[in-house]
């Protein structure tokens, strides 16, 4: 499987969720990714799954039907990679986008051969609309033009070495003994080609990546609390952390939010962040204050192990 066709096999499977009524959510999608990519997409999997985390990929799939808008969404997406991931992995990416978006891949070397179709209409009794929209409508014309510029260019050199040979036979410069005429050149010897070396892949941002994970999750987790959202909550932090997030604490709030995640530390898989948490309460006042949250990025999802309190930053007011 190419780019491009893990890109149409995601596309089906969100289609085919939509037409089953089934809801489309991040981390079903990206538990999804990693059973689509083959060993040639295993360097794509953090953009995958950064991708499909997004707020414009979660809008394209909520629309009905999903995936609406190619130009405008690819643009989107595009922007969104292009901000954390290599250009050469962001270029693989792109023809993701368009097997995704139900776009045509995109050629290398821009069209199709009328060759290539004239085989494929004789196979099938009648040309692929799909081919000839690719080829020039004026591409046989062109073949003929060639050919027959070909053969006057033949029939000219013809008439041009005859007459040279007639004068330098009339000169006596030619002599009986010479059995290949002076003007016929020896073959070039072509010089063998060198192998082409293979192109290193680009490396990837793996701290990058983590650490977008890491603030990923705690974002979705106060997302979730502040619509009630509690299963689903309740699959982003781990059982020693569940006593920081008691659903029965957050109910006295009318909204929750997290703001200013920063990077303060790491220990190999485990990234820890400090955010803003706000709290609005029905009457309209707000509090705001510090926390620290631990991040596990070597699970799927990001797991938060733990959180702490650090200081108020605005009291209630």
């Amino acid at each position: 499987m190419n780019d491009y066709q893990l890109g149409v096999q995601l596309r089906r499977q969100i289609l085919a969720d939509f037409e089953r009524g089934v809801t489309s959510d991040s981390r079903r999608t990206q538990a999804l990714l990693s059973d689509f990519c083959g060993d040639s997409q295993i360097l794509l999997l953090p953009a995958l799954k950064h991708l499909v985390q997004t707020a414009a990929f979660q809008e394209a799939i909520s629309t009905s039907p999903p995936l609406q808008g190619e130009t405008q969404l690819s643009l989107r997406l595009q922007q969104e990679l292009d901000a954390l991931f290599a250009p050469a992995l962001c270029l693989r990416m792109a023809e993701v986008l368009r097997g995704l978006l139900g776009m045509a891949p995109e050629m290398p070397a821009g069209r199709i051969p009328s060759a290539v179709l004239q085989e494929a209409a004789s196979e099938n009794d009648e040309p692929d609309p799909e081919l000839e929209a690719l080829v020039p409508a004026n591409g046989s014309n062109s073949g003929v033009v060639a050919l027959l510029s070909f053969i006057a260019g033949v029939l000219v050199v013809g008439v041009v070495g005859a007459f040279t040979w007639l004068v330098l036979l009339n000169r006596g410069v030619l002599r009986q003994d010479n059995s290949v005429p002076a003007l016929v050149s020896q073959p070039e010897q072509k010089k063998p080609t060198e192998p082409e070396l293979p192109v290193a892949e680009p490396a990837v941002d793996t701290n990058l990546v983590s650490r977008n994970q890491a603030i990923d999750t705690v974002r979705q987790l106060y997302d979730d609390i502040s619509v009630g959202n509690t299963a689903a909550a309740q699959q982003l932090f781990s059982p020693k952390a569940a006593d920081q997030f008691d659903p029965a604490f957050f109910r006295q709030f009318q909204r929750v939010a997290v703001d200013n995640l920063q990077e303060v530390s790491r220990d190999g898989s485990l990234v820890t962040l400090q955010g803003v948490v706000t709290f609005v309460y029905p009457d309209g006042s707000s509090q705001a204050e510090s926390r620290n949250f631990t991040v596990d990025t070597g699970s799927l999802p990001a797991l938060i192990t733990a959180s702490s309190f650090g200081q108020v930053l605005s009291p209630r007011r």
